[in-house]
């Protein structure tokens, strides 16, 4: 009687564990712009990178949540448990040191965008002196915002890229800056890329990766198993062909120098 009362603990046990499931976590995004974020849409890109390592793996199920940048601050200064998608480790380091990084996803870069009948080129924040630029609310550029304070540089800031990009063809500004990633998809939903020229060197590139608490180490481990998968996975790279950023993929787009500077301060 003693050892079936034992195996029928043991059999509950298990069936509690089974029953349990996965761990339940969420994951935050902050970025309001697509491919990232598209609310009226069945899915997005932040959606179905989820979605894809939920089928990967059985341990972790991920549910994304979009928050603001600020309120993303405000959750990791705090020193609660967190899960960032899309994220570089230099935006978030002053707000915890201890901060865990995953692999690069992919590789994206802050671009400058004029008219084609007007080109900026660029290389420097003083190219633009004297120039009308459009930017977006609550970004920081770095060498940009210095040269706005000293009245170098009108910046005209947007609530989002399609607005600079008609600002920009009524010419009310001289050109504008957006990430890589967003004109990629722009340029098959709604921009007209003939009517546009992008400079050469960007303003600023960095990898983009998922960070992480480090009590959520274990949860990294598994995702940096998706990403090396995914990165020879012939239907996740038809999905980001689909969102037009199949070609971020591929690090040696940008410079080496590009890839190792990144700004700290970005969108504070």
């Amino acid at each position: 009687m003693t050892r079936y009362l034992v195996y029928l603990c043991m059999a509950i046990a298990g069936f509690q564990v089974w029953a349990a499931g996965p761990a339940q976590r969420v994951i935050y995004t902050y970025h309001a712009d697509p491919p990232f974020y598209l609310p009226e849409q069945p899915t997005d890109l932040s959606r179905a990178w989820v979605t894809r390592f939920n089928q990967f793996q059985s341990e972790v199920h991920l549910q994304v949540k979009h928050i603001a940048r600020a309120q993303l601050n405000g959750l990791i200064e705090s020193g609660q448990s967190y899960l960032v998608l899309w994220a570089n480790p230099l935006f978030f380091q002053s707000k915890d040191p201890a901060l865990l990084a995953s692999e690069a996803i992919f590789w994206d870069a802050d671009i400058l965008v004029s008219r084609v009948d007007n080109p900026v080129e660029y290389h420097h924040p003083t190219d633009l002196t004297g120039l009308r630029l459009g930017g977006r609310q609550g970004f920081y550029y770095r060498g940009i915002n210095e040269l706005v304070a000293q009245e170098k540089l009108t910046r005209q800031d947007a609530v989002d890229d399609y607005q600079n990009y008609q600002r920009l063809l009524n010419k009310q500004i001289d050109a504008f800056i957006m990430q890589r990633s967003a004109f990629c998809y722009w340029q098959g939903n709604g921009l007209n890329a003939a009517l546009l020229y992008v400079a050469e060197e960007p303003h600023d590139a960095y990898s983009r990766h998922v960070l992480a608490s480090v009590d959520n180490q274990d949860v990294l481990s598994a995702i940096n198993a998706f990403i090396r998968a995914e990165k020879a996975d012939p239907q996740w790279r038809a999905l980001l062909m689909k969102w037009g950023v199949e070609g971020l993929m591929n690090p040696f787009e940008l410079e080496l120098e590009e890839l190792l500077e990144a700004d700290i301060d970005k969108q504070n």
